[in-house]
C-alpha cells in the first residue's frame, strides 16, 4: 500500500490537470477518516472536495455519473486527518546557533530562511503556523506571500516582534528582535503599532511586566478583535489568565489555582515540551521514535539532539512540567502543540510525539495539533477538523497515528486549500540541518 500511496501526489495532480480547478470535485474514497472531533476512526469514508472546500462526507462507495469534472481517487484504506498546526513557531530563529548566523544578520537573510522553513513545514503536514515572535514583521510578509499565491505555503497567523519589559526576556538574545516597553502607555502604543502592521495576534513576555501593562495590552488587542498570548511563568501566568489573556506559552511552574482559572476563562495552553527536556527524556524520546520504525538520518538525529540540549533542563524541572501538562489535560484545559525551536517540520513532529511521551493520549495530542489550534485562533468554523463546509487542509498517512503517534511520519500526501502539495524537493537542495546547524550533513534531506 505504501508504494501506491507514494504515487498519490502524481495521482491527485493528474486528477486536477484536465479540469478547471475551481469547478473540479475531487472525491477521495476508501478513506480511514480521523476527523479531529475526537471520535473513532470512520472506515470506508468518502470525502468530496469542491475547489478549496470540503463539500460532502459520507460512507460507502461513490457512484460516478460520468461528469468529467469529478475526479475519484481510491486511498486504499489510508488515514485522512486535518492538516497539522505548529502553534509556537519562529520562522527565522535558531536555537542553538552554532554557526553564529544570527549575530548582525540582515533582515533579508533571515527572511529567506524563514520562508524556506515555512515551506518545509508544509511538506511535513503543517498546513497552519501560528508565529509567536518574528523580527521586522517577516511573518506578516510571508503570510501575505502565501495568501496571494507568490509561493505555496502554510496558512500563517502572524504576531510580529514580541513585546517585553525593558531588560526583559528576549532582550539579551540574538535573533528575534523584541520591542521593549517601560510604561503602560508604551505597551498600549506597541500593541497599536502591531495592529497597524496587520498582525493576527500579539505576544507579550509576561514576566517583568506590571499587571497594569498586561491588562492594557490584553484590552487593546481585544478591542481590535485580535488574540493575545503570553510567554509566562508563575506568578505572571496567574495574573495574565485572570486578566483575560487568550493563551499561555510554556507555563513554567503553573499552579493548580492557575490551571483551574484557565479552565474557567477558556485559556489555551502551549506547553512547548521541547523546552523542558532532561537528558534522560531526550534519550527516551529518540528510542520511542526508533522503536516506532522511523529511524532518523544521521544529520536529523544529530541536529534534533543538538536542539534539545540547547534547552536542557534538570530532571526535576522536566518532571514538574510533565506533571503540569498532565494536570492541565485532566482539568480540561485545551492544550495546543507548538515546537518553539527550528526547523519547524522535524521539531514540530517531535513536539506532538513528546506530548504523548509526556502522558497524553494520541487523540489528545492530535487534537492539540488540529482542532484545539483552530479554536484558539477563532477559525474552527473554517479549519481544524474535516467537516463539510470547511477548507480542505488535510494530510494522508499510511498508518494510524492513533495506534502510535509517530505514525505521523508515515505521511504520503498533503492537501492545502484543496490542492495537492508536491512533497519532493529539488535535487541539489541543501538540507536545513547542514545549512544552519551542522558542518557537514551525514544524511539526506
Amino acid at each position: 500500500m505504501r508504494n501506491k500511496l507514494r504515487m498519490l501526489y502524481l495521482v491527485l495532480s493528474l486528477a486536477f490537470a484536465g479540469s478547471a480547478g475551481a469547478d473540479t470535485t475531487l472525491v477521495l474514497t476508501n478513506v480511514s477518516l480521523i476527523d479531529g472531533n475526537g471520535g473513532p476512526v470512520v472506515a470506508g469514508a468518502t470525502i468530496e472536495v469542491s475547489g478549496k472546500t470540503i463539500s460532502r462526507i459520507h460512507t460507502g462507495d461513490y457512484e460516478a455519473d460520468g461528469n468529467e469534472t469529478v475526479q475519484v481517487v481510491d486511498l486504499d484504506g489510508a488515514f485522512l486527518m486535518p492538516g497539522l498546526w505548529n502553534n509556537h513557531s519562529h520562522l527565522a530563529d535558531l536555537l542553538p546557533d552554532p554557526k553564529n548566523m544570527l549575530e548582525n544578520e540582515s533582515s533579508i537573510r533571515a527572511t529567506i530562511r524563514g520562508g524556506r522553513n515555512a515551506m518545509d513545514a508544509l511538506r511535513a503536514g503543517f498546513t497552519s503556523l501560528r508565529v509567536v515572535g518574528e523580527s521586522d514583521y517577516i511573518d506578516v510578509a510571508w503570510r501575505d506571500a502565501f495568501d496571494t499565491g507568490v509561493f505555496v505555503g502554510p496558512q500563517i497567523y502572524a504576531s510580529g516582534p514580541p513585546i517585553t519589559a525593558v531588560g526583559g526576556h528576549g532582550t539579551q538574545i540574538d535573533g528575534i528582535a523584541v520591542e521593549e516597553v517601560a510604561t503602560v502607555e508604551d505597551i498600549r502604543l506597541a500593541v497599536l503599532e502591531h495592529i497597524a502592521n496587520d498582525v493576527d495576534l500579539v505576544k507579550i513576555m509576561v514576566d517583568m511586566l506590571t499587571p497594569a501593562q498586561i491588562e492594557v495590552a490584553i484590552n487593546t488587542a481585544h478591542e481590535a478583535g485580535i488574540k493575545i498570548v503570553g510567554h509566562a511563568a508563575e506568578p505572571g501566568a496567574n495574573i495574565a489568565v485572570s486578566l483575560g489573556i487568550d493563551g499561555i506559552e510554556h507555563g513554567y511552574g503553573l499552579t493548580d489555582e492557575t490551571i483551574q482559572l484557565m479552565v474557567e476563562n477558556n485559556t489555551f495552553y502551549g506547553p512547548t515540551v521541547v523546552c523542558n527536556l532532561s537528558a534522560e527524556y531526550i534519550s527516551d524520546r529518540e528510542q520511542h521514535v526508533d522503536l516506532a520504525g522511523y529511524p532518523a538520518t544521521d544529520a536529523a538525529r544529530a541536529g534534533r539532539v543538538m536542539v534539545a540540549y540547547a534547552d536542557e533542563r534538570t530532571p526535576e524541572f522536566a518532571a514538574r512540567q510533565r506533571r503540569i501538562l498532565g494536570d492541565a489535560l485532566a482539568a480540561g484545559v485545551r492544550v495546543i502543540s507548538g515546537s518553539d525551536s527550528n526547523p519547524i517540520d522535524e521539531i514540530g513532529i517531535l513536539e506532538i510525539e513528546q506530548i504523548v511521551h509526556s502522558g497524553a493520549t494520541e487523540m489528545q495530542a492530535l487534537q492539540a495539533a488540529t482542532r484545539n489550534s483552530a479554536a484558539m485562533m477563532g477559525v474552527l468554523d473554517k479549519v481544524g477538523t474535516i467537516e463539510a463546509g470547511k477548507i480542505a487542509d488535510m494530510i494522508v498517512l499510511a498508518k494510524s497515528p492513533l495506534q502510535n503517534i509517530s505514525n505521523l511520519r508515515s505521511l504520503t500526501a498533503v492537501i492545502r486549500n484543496g490542492q495537492p502539495v508536491e512533497l519532493q524537493v529539488s535535487e541539489g537542495r541543501t538540507d536545513f540541518w547542514t545549512l544552519y546547524f551542522l558542518e557537514e550533513s551525514t544524511g539526506s534531506d
